[in-house]
């Protein structure tokens, strides 16, 4: 049995997410401590919360997805169930399809093009999957936390002695780089021998992804950010998935482990990082 901070470190949500789940009947813990009222986790609850999480990024609502999760598998129900949230989301694909043409319309007629803010080298290629521990979270901004986030999760994997050697990266689950309340989960590669070991999971491979790379600070990453997207509004390309922030060399502060030193940079003027979009369309 687990207590709810370490249940969420595992299932890559915040605790403030498993309180409200629990309030609402959707999710509840094995256990609670009579004497301190502390919610009690079991690691076998981690797929019915995944599945949770899953249903509510298509866009389900608390009460779909109760409905969802009340119904057994495969049964009529659910089948029923998942075909009208297919039509919700048809239609929403369709009204923006539909919006989308609509400007590319406005762009042609006043003759207008993207706008190029700087000298950008832009390559799509594929991405390959990749073994990784993540934790997931909704920080305030980008900063200091998701730093912490990385740190904690590079000393977990150095204990257990399941780090790859490739580059860790950060997932946007908003698709752009907001300024405040951003859904992100760091990942941290390790040996796909040993991923069930740490908790980890796969991160799905992608076809085709714009990438750019840029040298320097990070506060430069949203710029870079929206010249990739002037270059698939040129190619009538569109987001595909996450963005990814791949750092290739970067600062860390080897507290609990160690990193190899041709990623390490002494300061931010040597940071390297890729930025890579998932694409589709045209």
């Amino acid at each position: 049995m687990l207590k709810i901070g370490r249940f969420a470190q595992l299932a890559g949500v915040t605790v403030k997410t498993l309180r409200f789940y629990d309030s609402v009947g959707l999710f509840q813990p094995a256990g609670v401590v009579s004497e301190s009222g502390y919610r009690l986790y079991h690691l076998g609850q981690l797929p019915a919360l995944r599945r949770i999480r899953w249903l509510r990024e298509l866009g389900c609502s608390v009460a779909d997805v109760r409905d969802l999760m009340s119904s057994a598998p495969g049964s009529p129900g659910q089948a029923h169930r998942l075909g009208e949230l297919r039509k919700r989301l048809m239609l929403r694909l369709a009204l923006d399809e539909q919006r989308l043409m609509g400007l590319d319309a406005l762009l042609g007629s006043s003759n207008a093009s993207p706008l190029n803010h700087v000298d950008v080298q832009v390559t799509e290629r594929r991405i390959r999957s990749m073994a990784v521990l993540t934790v997931r979270d909704r920080v305030r901004s980008l900063g200091g936390q998701v730093e912490r986030m990385f740190e904690a999760a590079e000393r977990k994997v150095a204990r257990e002695g399941q780090r790859a050697p490739r580059s860790p990266f950060l997932l946007l689950h908003d698709m752009e780089y907001r300024e405040h309340q951003v859904d992100v989960e760091v990942c941290v590669p390790v040996d796909p021998a040993s991923m069930s070991a740490c908790g980890g999971r796969v991160i799905a491979g992608v076809d085709r992804a714009a990438c750019a790379r840029f040298t320097g600070p990070y506060g430069q990453a949203p710029l870079l950010y929206h010249c990739l997207l002037d270059w698939m509004s040129g190619t009538g390309t569109r987001i595909a998935g996450a963005v990814r922030e791949v750092y290739l060399r970067y600062g860390a502060d080897q507290r609990g482990y160690s990193l190899p030193a041709r990623v390490l940079a002494r300061n931010e003027a040597e940071y390297r990082t890729e930025l890579q979009i998932p694409l589709k369309g045209a």
